[in-house]
């Protein structure tokens, strides 16, 4: 059976701009889009002052200035070049390395014995957090989806140590009925809207539902949802 980890980069914008400025290092941090027009990149403390992914600067420039958070305009040559760092990393652990986005990368780690996942999942993490600087979060399971669930999850719950592990059916049970629907890979605003009103609110009650309502509801791509959810990948 494959088994896919999911690592990416805490807010890896952030995350590089701070890797060459060491005094950002608790200190608010937010990047913006072209021509500077909405934060697309925000670091917790960024997060806890309120500022929303997408938000308009000029909406921000003053709750900006008044927290001191550091801003900067988007550097796609940095970010593209740490990017290529991570993955040349990734690379090292194992040979089967899908690039999904310039922040996150799926890795097969179906050679990993089901007992070393989570600690295969936390010497990456410190691997890369040593020679990069980048912190990351892992999610590990039998499916993309749920390797990017398990990801969610890790970045949620510090007491996991930014790994968390659902290739075990019992744990990933009890997981997804905690998790809401919304936060599932592929279910849009429009999907979780269908699935709310028949009362389908968390992502173990989308693995329960039935494959033809799935498809009904959200076409080929909500069946597919539902099998990944319930480790078929």
């Amino acid at each position: 059976m494959t088994v896919f980890a999911l690592i990416d980069g805490n807010s890896f914008y952030c995350s590089c701009e701070r890797v060459f400025d060491p005094t950002l290092a608790n200190r608010p941090v937010i990047v913006l889009s072209n021509n500077d027009g909405c934060a697309v990149a925000r670091t917790a403390e960024a997060k806890a002052l309120g500022i929303k992914m997408g938000e308009p600067f000029f909406k921000i420039r003053d709750l900006c200035q008044e927290n001191n958070v550091a801003v900067f305009s988007s550097n796609y040559t940095l970010y593209g070049d740490m990017s290529a760092r991570l993955n040349a990393i990734y690379r090292q652990w194992t040979p089967d390395v899908e690039v999904y986005s310039i922040d996150e990368s799926f890795l097969d780690v179906s050679h990993v014995p089901p007992a070393d996942r989570t600690s295969f999942g936390l010497d990456l993490r410190s691997t890369v957090q040593r020679w990069t600087g980048i912190p990351t979060c892992v999610g590990i399971g039998p499916t993309k989806t749920l390797a990017k669930l398990a990801n969610h999850i890790a970045k949620k719950n510090a007491d996991l140590g930014g790994v968390c592990d659902l290739s075990n059916e019992h744990f990933r049970k009890t997981w997804l009925d905690r998790i809401e629907v919304g936060e599932v890979w592929g279910v849009g605003a429009a999907s979780e809207r269908k699935l709310l009103s028949i009362g389908v609110e968390s992502a173990g009650d989308l693995s329960r539902l039935s494959r033809q309502l799935a498809r009904q509801l959200m076409s080929v791509v909500g069946e597919r949802t539902v099998l990944e959810l319930q480790g078929i990948s």
